[in-house]
């Protein structure tokens, strides 16, 4: 790509905020699993039998569909970060290839930054690691 005119301290100083913006982000997806967590354990259960305690009976309606609401958003939650993530790894690569007047590899980690991350794979990856597999 010609015509580049990057500032690698412009870069530098723009990516500190977008690296706090991202651990405001990251905190806030964990405050957000959290409370609809908190929700689906605080709604009650359907009790068929008259049985006694919080475990008697089936999940509560609110409870199931706060349930299906998390799985209908898992994708774009997940997607946030990392696609912030592959942005900020994309502008640093690309901002070091251009200070060592590798242009054609800075234009190919620019590219590589711009495609759209696998969520599919992370979240298969994050449930196999969480089952043991």
């Amino acid at each position: 790509m010609t015509g580049w005119d990057i500032d690698p301290a412009g870069v530098g100083s723009v990516l500190s905020r977008v690296w706090e913006s991202e651990r405001g982000l990251n905190e806030g997806i964990s405050l957000y699993g959290k409370g609809v967590e908190g929700a689906v354990l605080s709604v009650g259960t359907l009790d068929f039998g008259g049985g006694a305690g919080q475990d008697s009976g089936q999940a509560g309606l609110v409870a199931v569909a706060l349930s299906e609401f998390m799985q209908g958003t898992e994708t774009d939650v997940v997607f946030m970060p990392l696609r912030t993530g592959n942005s900020i790894n994309g502008a640093v690569e690309a901002t070091n290839c251009y200070v060592r007047g590798a242009l054609e590899q800075a234009t190919n980690a620019q590219r590589q930054a711009e495609l759209v991350p696998d969520v599919a794979a992370v979240l298969e990856a994050a449930r196999k690691k969480g089952t043991g597999e």
